[in-house]
């Protein structure tokens, strides 16, 4: 999908549309000049032809899904021309339980912003929604660091949700809400041991994206090249780049505390299921312990030796079971008094 913001149209974008029609999609593209007077070209999902229309009308190669996902510091950021290039990941899929960090690249030319992608993420939206808004002589570099606002907003949700996760899970790794009596089954902590794996993993992909982002920002940062480019002369960007820089940082600190406390629980939780598991095995061997004796004298008098006196007693019989009673309860009452049982 190929879509054009001009400075004339922000609320009804020009369109590419795929129409079916004879078993062969038809393309009803925009015009080049069309390409070039528009201020955010963005290419979602974008067909061979799309991109070879974009790349001919604004003189530029645009990275393909293999240069989007290089992790070389050269390959993130890096000039072309007139073109600053900046691949940066956003996450996506956390509503739906299927987190990942997708590689979107931004394209700032003097005067346009080009954007690629093979995801939807939610901070498109919010800006193609916002970009009748605008105020008036917004430019490319003000469409960028509003697009860069949204994605860090939409970061700050997620590690939101995924403190309240955190939050939850302490409580049941804990015991807080549930009685002390009560003990966890393998299914519980087989269910904590998984949240805790997925809050771990969405704040893996959120450090991810955030350290691309702060690098992408650092770019936009130093001085730049004549023109739109240029983002040091403009107060209002200077201003929206500080901002977000404070906040890319902030974040950065609290996933890092987030994640603290996830190799926490997940500690706590390995010792919760070491303390059930011993208490188990506690309770299997004092029973051991507690019906050994009892045993002993049950196969000492089931032996067939000739002379055995007991055997010959009235009192023989009762005095075995006795004998058994008391070989059991000593050592429970033994263990109850020190607190083993």
């Amino acid at each position: 999908m190929l879509r054009l913001h001009a400075p004339d149209r922000t609320t009804e974008p020009l369109t590419a549309e795929v129409v079916a029609g004879g078993g062969t999609p038809i393309l009803t593209l925009p015009s080049a000049q069309e390409i070039q007077a528009a201020v955010w070209v963005d290419l979602a999902f974008p067909l061979e032809v799309e991109r070879r229309l974009v790349e001919e009308a604004l003189g530029l190669e645009l990275p393909d899904k293999s240069d989007m996902t290089e992790i070389e510091a050269s390959s993130r950021v890096y000039r072309e021309g007139t073109a600053h290039v900046m691949n940066v990941l956003m996450v996506v899929g956390v509503d739906s339980g299927e987190p990942a960090a997708v590689p979107v690249s931004l394209i700032l030319l003097p005067g346009k912003l080009v954007t690629v992608r093979y995801s939807d993420p939610r901070a498109f939206r919010s800006l193609d929604q916002s970009c009748g808004r605008l105020a008036p002589g917004a430019n490319a570099v003000h469409l960028l660091t509003r697009l860069l606002d949204n994605v860090v907003d939409r970061t700050a949700d997620i590690l939101e949700r995924m403190g309240g996760e955190i939050d939850s899970l302490s409580n049941l790794v804990f015991g807080l809400d549930r009685p002390k009596s009560l003990r966890m089954s393998n299914t519980d902590l087989q269910t904590i041991l998984r949240r805790i794996g997925s809050t771990q993993f969405v704040l893996n992909k959120v450090h991810d994206s955030l350290v691309t982002l702060l690098r992408a920002h650092s770019f936009l940062s130093l001085g730049q090249e004549a023109g739109e480019t240029r983002v040091k002369p403009d107060k209002h960007v200077r201003e929206s780049l500080k901002s977000l820089n404070r906040d890319i940082m902030s974040l950065l600190e609290n996933s890092a505390h987030l994640s603290q406390n996830v190799s926490f629980l997940l500690d706590a939780a390995l010792g919760r299921i070491s303390i059930e598991q011993n208490a188990i095995v506690k309770i299997f061997s004092v029973a051991a312990v507690i019906f050994l004796p009892p045993t002993l004298v049950a196969s000492i008098y089931g032996m067939n030796f000739v002379h055995m006196p007991e055997l010959e007693w009235v009192e023989g019989y009762p005095m075995a079971l006795a004998l058994m009673v008391m070989s059991a309860v000593l050592p429970y009452l033994y263990f109850k008094r020190r607190g083993w049982l």
